[in-house]
């Protein structure tokens, strides 16, 4: 069956649709996040038998366990979120960079519009690259478990980093800036004690793993698996940079955010490979047993 070639052409300001993409709702956002993991995971009940080359599969138990700890994540952190206050004007007064970790010093003098604008961009870029990969997975169902898998590491993945920035309240280094160009409304908003990981750097490290090593598992002998590879680590790390330019965060939040995002990236497809770890659930004396076992 031949491949159907279609040529786009549309103008678009990046700029504005990073500040566009930033003020959605994110009760919306979530809503359309969860509403697309629960179709993608429905659907491959419906499509077309699976290629027998295909190195993927759907478990009943995997997907369980990964959508539900998943939400479970997300509600906690939502929880969290909620309970989360802003720093009152006295409290931003008493700040001192000199409580600031050497390591993480540097941050609290970066501050740049353009570089946070360019992190979104560059972040949505790479949370693209998966979806096209699942379009142009042949088999409507190959299609499905590619989606619902890109799917669950997007949930598990901002489930954990929400969390974790609503327990660690960190404050980002923009609030230590003095910069006169920075607003206000930047230091006192609630988000300026949610530094603790980067999300942006999470989601990028994520898609740029999942992408590269799923693209290198279903075409192995393709002499692009290194370039994707390289490419897409690379504008990982430029969105983490960029986040560090904006003065969003400090090194520590991009390094464990790009270690929560390849873990993840790189674990839910391995859960998945057919000669790989599998989640094991089975009765035992005692109730349920809940384990990793390897498939070969």
């Amino acid at each position: 069956m031949g491949c159907l070639e279609t040529d786009f052409l549309m103008e678009l300001n990046l700029t504005e649709l990073a500040r566009w993409f930033r003020a959605l709702p994110t009760v919306f956002r979530d809503a359309v996040v969860i509403g697309a993991i629960l179709l993608a995971v429905a659907q491959p009940c419906a499509a077309d038998h699976i290629q027998e080359s295909f190195p993927y599969e759907l478990d009943s138990w995997v997907e369980g366990a990964l959508v539900t700890g998943g939400v479970g994540l997300v509600a906690a952190g939502r929880l969290v979120r909620h309970r989360q206050d802003p720093m009152s004007a006295g409290a931003v007064a008493l700040l001192d960079r000199a409580d600031i970790n050497s390591f993480d010093r540097s941050a609290t003098s970066q501050w740049s519009v353009e570089a946070a604008d360019a992190s979104d961009v560059l972040v949505m870029t790479l949370l693209a690259a998966p979806v096209g990969l699942a379009i142009a997975t042949s088999g409507s169902r190959e299609s499905w478990v590619v989606s619902a898998m890109y799917g669950e590491v997007f949930l598990v993945g901002n489930g954990l980093v929400d969390l974790l920035k609503g327990v660690t309240n960190r404050t980002r280094p923009l609030v230590y800036n003095g910069h006169p160009d920075i607003p206000a409304e930047a230091r006192f908003d609630v988000k300026a004690r949610r530094a603790f990981p980067s999300g942006h750097t999470a989601n990028a490290f994520a898609s740029a793993v999942f992408f590269s090593s799923v693209f290198t598992k279903l075409h192995p002998n393709s002499s692009a698996g290194a370039w994707i590879w390289a490419s897409s680590v690379t504008l990982a790390a430029a969105t983490g940079f960029a986040r560090y330019q904006g003065g969003k965060h400090y090194p520590t939040d991009l390094l464990t955010g790009a270690f929560v995002g390849s873990l993840v990236g790189w674990g839910v497809p391995r859960l998945h490979e057919i000669d790989g770890v599998s989640l094991a659930v089975s009765p035992s004396e005692n109730g349920t047993k809940i384990g990793l076992r390897l498939r070969h």
